[in-house]
């Protein structure tokens, strides 16, 4: 099963999906995962959930029909008659001006609403009970999740789609979903995965499980050092359009690759013992381009010190953090 949630505010439009494949009912191991997110031409994006033979099967077609891409009408239609098809439902995302379109059971579903999905019902449904508080995210009361991201654009909904998605992933209630989470956004007028950077801090010593933390809380967060190593990243290509992404584990030093489907069904490759500084020249030699890695890993090790004082103690949330690598440019 697959959930995958876009949206679109201030022009600004960002898709956060799960890597999960099932065989025969059973999920498959993290590293066979799959990218549920293909960049058609420069300005258009299509999401799928069900079979991802048939889907990129389609993608393949439409490659090949319309080699210099396709008008808004002409898409919608050639991926309703592939859900029509293959039982596939699909999100049709456009970047400029930014634009959503949900495929369902061979139809365009007609919405004003800004957030659309595909994937489990049950899976969203619990998405939209964390995004709106309803139900304590994955780590309440043991640890705080802070999550960096490097490049979004001014009024992005990617860091509120991430915080939302990665509590689903990490419901052991939700079977359908888990591996990692993409997060793709509109630049301009074509799309790029974004870079984030997520690590894990103390639960603050001063409040106790039951609180239900605010942003603005006049808070501190550290590390004992029990959640120091725990650091995922999502790596990106300097290149738009590029259907290749990357997730770096600190913890455990690997390193995740997915790229688009080939012919002979591989979408994903790892590597382990890669030191942070090792993390772009690893993905130019396995992926054999320059990749151009825009990466930024931080982690929240024992014992760092704020570089400076607070000026008041009232002023909402301070993290102390260290960078472990930071590829992106001036």
């Amino acid at each position: 099963m697959t959930l995958i949630v876009a949206r679109v505010e201030n022009g600004c439009l960002s898709i956060a999906a799960d890597t999960m494949l099932t065989e025969h009912g059973m999920s498959l191991p993290i590293r066979e995962g799959v990218l549920k997110s293909v960049c058609l031409n420069s300005g258009t994006c299509v999401s799928f959930s069900g079979s991802p033979e048939l889907a990129m099967a389609s993608i393949r077609e439409f490659r090949t029909s319309f080699p210099l891409g396709a008008n808004f009408a002409t898409t919608i239609s050639f991926f309703e008659n592939s859900s029509n098809n293959t039982a596939n439902d699909y999100i049709v995302a456009f970047a400029s001006p930014a634009k959503i379109v949900t495929i369902r059971d061979g139809s365009r579903t007609h919405s004003s609403a800004k957030t659309h999905w595909i994937g489990d019902k049950n899976a969203y449904e619990r998405f939209r009970e964390i995004e709106h508080q309803q139900r304590r995210r994955h780590e309440h009361g043991q640890a705080i999740s802070a999550v960096l991201f490097a490049d979004e654009n001014s009024g992005s909904p990617a860091s509120s789609l991430y915080s939302a998605m990665r509590n689903v992933v990490l419901d052991s209630d939700v079977p359908s979903v888990g591996g990692f989470v993409t997060v793709l956004s509109n630049r301009g007028s074509g799309f790029r995965f974004s870079v984030y950077s997520d690590i894990l801090l103390d639960w603050p010593l001063e409040f106790d499980e039951h609180r239900t933390l605010q942003p603005t809380d006049p808070i501190d967060l550290s590390a004992t050092g029990q959640n120091a190593g725990y650091s995922v990243s999502q790596i990106s290509s300097g290149y738009c359009n590029l259907n290749v992404v990357a997730f770096y584990l600190l913890k455990g030093q690997i390193l995740f690759v997915f790229h688009e489907m080939d012919d002979n069904g591989k979408s994903s490759g790892c590597w382990e013992n890669i030191e942070p500084n090792q993390i772009a020249d690893t993905l130019d030699s396995a992926l054999d381009l320059p990749f151009r890695a825009m990466c930024l890993v931080i982690s929240a090790p024992d014992g760092i010190q704020p570089s400076r004082p607070r000026e008041n103690s009232n002023d909402g949330v301070g993290l102390c953090f260290q960078c472990e690598v930071n590829t992106m440019s001036r």
